[in-house]
């Protein structure tokens, strides 16, 4: 197919309808003619030219009314041309309509001999159709109704506009937007007469819009941008085809170009189309209705688009698409008379309004006496229920994080309270050991589920959280415990107990007891963590400490050790001796594996650690965050001794059978490595002894440090890192527990692997990479894991060596990270690239998965920092001070390495993400005012 130029198109149509004077683009198309058609109303959808054989009697093209209403036919005009829009030819319809929403096909037959699929015969007034390309239109009498220019159909194949997009005599004068059908509807013939057409690959969307004149890109709307965020299905003011309509929110500034409706998935009914861009922007509503005259519709006080379809008042659906995507869809199975469905502000992403309880009946009277807020926010708080198996996070409906065995374990119960009664006062404490979510959690005794945890909002316990679960959780009536995160509501009896809890009817940990302290909690020491540890019943102790109103123990806190063994020693075959702890150059992470191939990655993650003096390995920590540690080693008080040398592996399973033939493991974690990046450290008394960064790793193959590079300063440098190459166990590439291969230089050599072979390193150059957004002062979580910023690509490039820098006071550069990977990572231009100080979205603030992570802080004032490559700066930006809770935002008009140093280009955010904080991360910024 080869795109004519649109303005060519309107000359045709000059040339076709003999108007001496035609104006440029759809201005050549106004006015209404003697029937009453409307330019527009009557759509060209489908043209099948050139019949396989002979074409007298097989050719045919389709007409779709986009109205809703009946459209009397009778007398309008077809008219067909060649391709420049000579030898014109016409036929005049006869008696006939056409109903609303539904396609006509029309042949060159007579009624005699006519084709069922063919709807009406114009005999041979017409004339043979072009094969090559030619010209159709529509008009009554001069004024062309829709007028097409078609090329390149296939032998016995029609052309047809894009299935996939709703009737439009607007874009389909768009070349591109027309292909081939693909559904056969004859033995010799392809294409879909009277129905919609198949939908072309690739298309479905405009790519173009014009704004102020002139052509622009569209902006086009992702996935969770737009939102349903209200719908009237039964006015009761004005009749439902007058009063019906739905209201769309936008979560940050996109083009509405090509967005169609629908009420079944694949069938859209309507759609938004124009050549102008048809801009939202974030924040703000926009309303679809079935009219648009307000003395018709209820007295809407603002319409935007409308529709023609019918929604349902017991039941319906209504979906938002963009080509192939589904940006938004709704079910509902009732409505209220009078009142539109009207979303709770506390739901309004595209997840959380999939549960229809979500929507409720709106409050606020509009127009002539109906009630919602049409083009505003919401007035309503609904009774919410989450799905089956999820629950609100404060911003969507989100699966749950079931735990698994060895993921809970029950550290502290007081079943005897003396401050308050036994029912009131009793209490358990559980120690998370993976981030999960408590809802569903079974609570009970004597092998019976007594209670379940059942809250619609997420209850969210990390690594390494202690939680109270009460009888009561008014800490007025149950005794001054400090937080409650859950209540239970069975009996723990004083002696002779036990106590088990589990999820989905398996049994997570389960302790029993002989008799309990009035007035004090039984803790666990601290230093058995796991669900097996707490079954002896040596490793608990009567607590000591006072809480609330005066009882002893730690409720949601970690427990004070019972003596068994004395800080800061352990036991050597039965002698007591003075730990040997590591120090600054005795522990290395020298590799590891975020991305196994013969398992999964929650079953075949690990890392390494090179131990290079003798020392023993009590109390080190691991984490993935410095200042946050997940792991700390500990095997109930015998000392963990390793000489210098060694290498011990740390893994997500220590069974060899499931983590991909690791064996041995020295201890496990609980936590992920991402595959895109991340960190480790390791440490000792909440020192960090050793930390890496990493930005990316192979599928299957671990990242080894070169055997030269062993040391807690080379291993900084990811450029000492390279694939490992030996084959262990069930498959995988690593060396683990071994001296890891020699990398020759890692990726100083210039060279990544692109999936397909070695290739060089593109680096960015001058003016291609701009620092576009940065959120130094997050409010919704802690500034070390919420922390993040953000670069434009302006060309295509790699990311392998490209360098964070730090302006120290504000202007010298220190290079403070460089990425790299023995994967390309490669960046297209146009991309935004996220930096994040933590990966996981749980803790981030919920930012977009795949930033690479920097290990260093953004300060909330006089800060600066910079990237580039080589030691060379390419762009760097520096800011008096920043907003709280919302990031510094470059406009998107200055996206530019020297626009970005003018201090009244940038602005705070608007745009809420994740858990409420503001900034478009990864993301086109918000517009500065």
């Amino acid at each position: 197919m080869h795109p004519r130029a649109t303005p060519h198109l309107f000359a045709i149509a000059c040339l076709m309808t003999g108007v001496a004077a035609c104006g440029d683009g759809d201005q050549a198309r106004t006015g209404t003619c003697g029937a009453g058609v409307l330019p527009g109303d009557l759509v060209i959808t489908e043209i099948l030219a050139n019949p396989s054989g002979t074409d007298s009697g097989k050719e045919w093209f389709e007409i779709y009314n986009a109205t809703d209403a009946p459209i009397d036919l009778t007398g309008l005009l077809l008219r067909s041309a060649t391709a420049e829009g000579g030898s014109i030819k016409e036929h005049a319809f006869a008696e006939l309509s056409i109903e609303p929403g539904q396609y006509l096909v029309v042949g060159n037959v007579i009624e005699e001999v006519r084709p069922e699929y063919v709807d009406y015969g114009y005999g041979n007034d017409l004339g043979d159709l072009r094969n090559t390309a030619g010209t159709l239109a529509v008009s009554c009498g001069d004024s062309p109704i829709d007028v097409v220019l078609y090329d390149g159909a296939k032998d016995g194949t029609s052309r047809g506009f894009d299935g996939g997009r709703p009737p439009d005599a607007t874009a389909n004068d768009d070349l591109t937007s027309w292909c081939d059908a693909t559904s056969q509807f004859d033995d010799e013939l392809a294409g879909t007469p009277g129905a919609a057409n198949d939908a072309c690959a690739g298309v479905g969307v405009p790519t173009t819009c014009t704004e102020n004149g002139e052509l622009r890109d569209v902006v086009a709307p992702q996935i969770g941008d737009l939102v349903i965020s209200e719908f009237h299905a039964d006015p009761d003011i004005v009749g439902d085809s007058e009063g019906e309509w739905f209201e769309i929110y936008a979560h940050t500034r996109v083009d509405l170009n090509g967005v169609s409706f629908a009420r079944v998935e694949g069938e859209p009914d309507g759609g938004i189309a124009g050549a102008e861009c048809i801009t939202v922007e974030a924040g703000a509503y926009f309303v679809v209705a079935r009219e648009i005259d307000a003395a018709v519709n209820g007295g809407l006080p603002v319409v935007d688009a409308e529709f023609i379809f019918a929604l349902g008042n017991s039941a319906g659906a209504l979906i938002l698409g963009y080509g192939e995507d589904i940006l938004d869809q709704i079910t509902w199975s009732g409505s209220s008379p009078g009142a539109a469905s009207a979303l709770d502000p506390a739901y309004l992403s595209a997840e959380a309004n999939d549960n229809p309880m979500a929507f409720c009946a709106a409050q606020t009277p509009y127009g002539d006496g109906d009630r919602g807020t049409p083009g505003a926010a919401n007035d309503v708080t609904c009774d919410v229920a989450p799905p089956d198996g999820q629950c609100f996070n404060g911003t969507a409906f989100v699966d749950v994080i079931p735990p698994s065995t060895g993921d809970l374990v029950i550290t502290e119960f007081i079943a005897n309270p003396s401050a308050v009664d036994d029912p009131a006062g009793e209490w358990i404490e559980i120690r998370a050991n993976a981030a999960v979510h408590l809802n569903g959690l079974e609570l009970g005794r004597d092998g019976e589920v007594q209670s379940t945890i059942t809250a619609s909002d997420c209850i969210l316990v990390g690594v390494d959280d202690h939680v109270a679960i009460a009888r009561e959780d008014d800490p007025a009536t149950n005794g001054g415990i400090p937080e409650v995160a859950a209540t239970f509501s069975f009996s723990l009896v004083n002696s002779d107990g036990n106590l088990f809890i589990g999820h989905s009817g398996t049994v997570l940990d389960e302790i029993t007891w002989a008799t309990s302290v009035a007035g004090a909690s039984t803790a666990l020491d601290p230093s058995i963590t796991d669900p097996v540890g707490n079954d002896d019943p040596a490793a608990w102790c009567t607590s000591t400490s006072a809480y609330g109103d005066g009882d002893l123990g730690t409720p949601g806190a970690e427990n004070p050790a019972c003596g068994t063994v004395s800080p800061g020693t352990c036991s050597d075959g039965g002698d007591e001796r003075p730990t040997v702890a590591p120090a600054l150059g005795d522990l290395v992470i020298t590799e590891f594996m975020p991305d196994p191939s013969a398992v999964t990655d929650a079953n075949g993650e690990w890392f390494e650690v090179l131990v290079t003096a003798d020392v023993d390995l009590n109390g080190v920590e691991f984490g993935r965050e410095v200042g946050n540690v997940d792991v700390t080693l500990d095997v109930g008080g015998d000392c963990l001794a390793v000489s210098a040398g060694s290498r011990v592996v740390l893994a997500r399973s220590a069974d060899p059978l499931v983590n991909g033939g690791l064996d041995p493991v020295l201890a496990t974690f609980g936590f992920g490595l991402a595959n895109a990046g991340g960190s480790l450290f390791v440490g000792y008394g909440g020192e960090a002894l050793d930390v890496i960064t990493y930005s990316g790793s192979s599928p299957g193959t671990a990242t080894t440090l070169d055997p030269a590079a062993e040391n807690p300063m080379d291993n900084d440098d990811q450029g000492n890192f390279c694939a490992a190459t030996a084959v262990y166990g069930a498959g995988d590439r690593g060396s683990p527990g071994a001296v890891g291969n020699d990398c020759g230089g890692g990726q100083q050599d210039g060279m990544c692997d692109d999936g397909v072979s070695m290739r060089a390193i593109v680096a960015p150059g001058p003016g291609e990479v701009v620092i576009t957004e940065l959120m130094a002062n997050p409010a919704a979580v802690g500034d070390a894991a919420g922390e993040w910023f953000e670069v434009a690509a302006l060309a295509d490039f790699d990311l392998n060596g490209v360098q964070v820098f730090r302006l120290d006071d504000g202007v010298t550069p220190t290079a403070v990270q460089t990425l790299g990977s023995p994967a390309c990572l490669e960046v297209e231009s146009g991309d935004r690239v996220l930096f994040v100080r933590n990966p996981d979205p749980v803790a981030n603030g919920g930012l977009p998965e795949g930033g690479f992570v920097f290990g260093f802080s953004l300060v909330n004032s006089n800060g600066g920092m910079g990237i580039g490559v080589d030691d060379a700066v390419l762009d760097a930006i520096a800011w008096a001070t920043v907003p709280t809770g919302a990031s510094r935002s470059l406009d998107e008009g200055s996206v530019d390495t020297g626009a970005n140093d003018d201090a009244t280009n940038w602005c705070a955010a608007t745009t809420v993400y994740g858990a409420g904080d503001s900034g478009t991360p990864a993301a086109t910024n918000d517009a500065c005012p």
